[in-house]
């Protein structure tokens, strides 16, 4: 299997209201925190749901995709046999 390949992403952290609102640049994805520190752990967790929720989408995606090709080759080959 294949291994993550990491990357860097950028964000900025930031006071707002009383709390650290933590922001990644790269991705519409951003949470908050009572600390700069916090903020950014909750951004890291947030990140990672972001591209497992996106991954697992792709994938049944994917699969469907497939099923229906499957589906649309039964058909043309039983309308064939006629």
């Amino acid at each position: 299997m294949n291994e993550p390949t990491p990357f860097k992403i950028k964000y900025e952290v930031y006071p707002e209201d009383g709390i650290f609102v933590a922001r990644c640049l790269d991705i519409d994805v951003a949470s908050d925190g009572d600390t700069e520190e916090e903020a950014l752990a909750n951004l890291r967790e947030a990140i990672e749901l972001f591209f497992e929720r996106n991954a697992e989408a792709a994938f049944r995606a994917s699969e469907e995709e497939n099923e229906d090709a499957g589906v649309a080759d039964d058909e043309e080959s039983d309308e064939s046999d006629y």
